[in-house]
């Protein structure tokens, strides 16, 4: 008995200890994003996406993958029906979908200075929309704003790879 009990409490230790490094991690990667974003926060109603003032920066495979990723998780949160809200399940799926590929993109992209700026800004605000989730009253305004983000990536970044999806019509 002791053979089988002893690993499996020793699997879930380092399980518990694997999760609580993660989360320390994403807090330390998020929370001075977020900090430093509230900064420059251009209101409630708008999100705050950088002006691109016609330059467009080129995409690395890392930002394709992550973004894309992103793309494909608010396809798979959003209703169907424009009118409809989001659930609060498909809204909690979609903060956490969020929140790691954002942390993928930070820990993934090699970007040159201005470039890598620029999606910080755009990581940024994918994080305010990721927040805004938690919140029952602010969910749909969180979608909305990952939305527009995602919407705007192509503005800043030659993003060949990007094409129309069921999000554009939200």
């Amino acid at each position: 008995m002791k053979a089988v009990i002893q690993p499996l409490a020793w699997g879930l230790a380092m399980a518990s200890m694997l999760a609580l490094a993660s989360g320390v991690a994403l807090d330390l990667v998020v929370g001075p994003t977020q900090a430093a974003v509230s900064q420059h926060d251009h209101g409630e109603h708008r999100p705050a996406l950088p002006a691109t003032g016609g330059q467009q920066w080129a995409t690395d495979e890392a930002l394709r993958e992550g973004m894309t990723r992103l793309r494909q998780a608010l396809d798979a949160a959003l209703p169907s029906d424009p009118t409809q809200a989001i659930s609060a399940s498909q809204a909690m799926q979609l903060q956490a979908d969020v929140e790691e590929n954002v942390s993928f993109l930070i820990a993934n992209c090699e970007l040159p200075e201005q470039a890598d700026a620029a999606l910080h800004e755009l990581l940024a605000d994918l994080l305010r929309g990721a927040k805004a989730l938690a919140e029952p009253a602010e969910r749909d305004q969180g979608a909305q704003r990952i939305l527009a983000t995602l919407q705007h990536y192509p503005e800043v970044f030659a993003a060949p790879h990007w094409r129309d999806t069921a999000a554009a019509s939200h």
